[in-house]
């Protein structure tokens, strides 16, 4: 593979970032400090694993679902599409009907929600996937699917059906993409969980490789 530029997708991790409502804040705790007389800088953080860019496991909502130190892999790097929406509230069947999605694809659609800034605001009204497009996905037997804010599910939504119909098919959820500076197109990616025992989320730095 040629690299012709590498394409930071994730969204930064400081104190005071945009949450999941009921989340822990993240907190990054200084225990050793090189001006403070010690021999390194050494860092802690404490940080809840749906913060920012993340992976999510079919533990997440399927209580006897693979964790996130078991998950395939390959669901999480390989190529990718992203499809470009013009919607208001959700993707629905009919705004994907027409892309050219394949069995083994993974797919990533970027929104209104990448031009979000990073305030530390979070945003009730995200744009996201409704259980039509879910079903339209799995009858497409993609392998993961990628969306640019905090969750698949809409915040109003009354259910996990979204999360269940997605993770119960074995595709893989990637979310809290930024993918404001990415054109539409095929792309080379890379979001791979930390092997965390036993858990059913994980941050992680996601990437696009373009190719050329």
């Amino acid at each position: 593979m040629k690299i012709r530029r590498i394409i930071d997708i994730s969204r930064s991790i400081y104190p005071g970032m945009a949450l999941w409502p009921g989340d822990k804040d993240m907190e990054i705790i200084r225990d050793q400090s090189i001006k403070n007389g010690d021999g390194c800088n050494v860092s802690s953080i404490k940080i809840g694993l749906h913060a920012g860019t993340h992976v999510d496991a079919p533990y997440h909502f399927i209580d006897d679902g693979i964790k996130i130190d078991s998950l395939d892999l390959s669901r999480f790097t390989g190529y990718t599409k992203v499809f470009e929406l013009n919607v208001e509230r959700c993707i629905t069947e009919k705004d994907i009907i027409s892309f050219p999605i394949e069995p083994g694809d993974a797919v990533f659609f970027k929104t209104a929600n990448s031009s979000i800034p990073e305030d530390g605001i979070f945003r009730e009204d995200f744009i996201y996937i409704d259980k039509s497009a879910a079903d339209y996905l799995v009858e497409k037997k993609v392998r993961t699917v990628g969306v640019d804010y905090l969750s698949v599910e809409g915040f109003h939504t009354k259910s996990s059906q979204v999360h269940t119909t997605l993770l119960s098919n074995n595709i893989g959820i990637v979310e809290g993409l930024m993918l404001k500076d990415v054109e539409p197109g095929e792309y080379f990616f890379s979001c791979l969980p930390l092997k965390i025992d036993g858990v059913e989320g994980s941050p992680v730095r996601a990437v696009l490789i373009e190719e050329g």
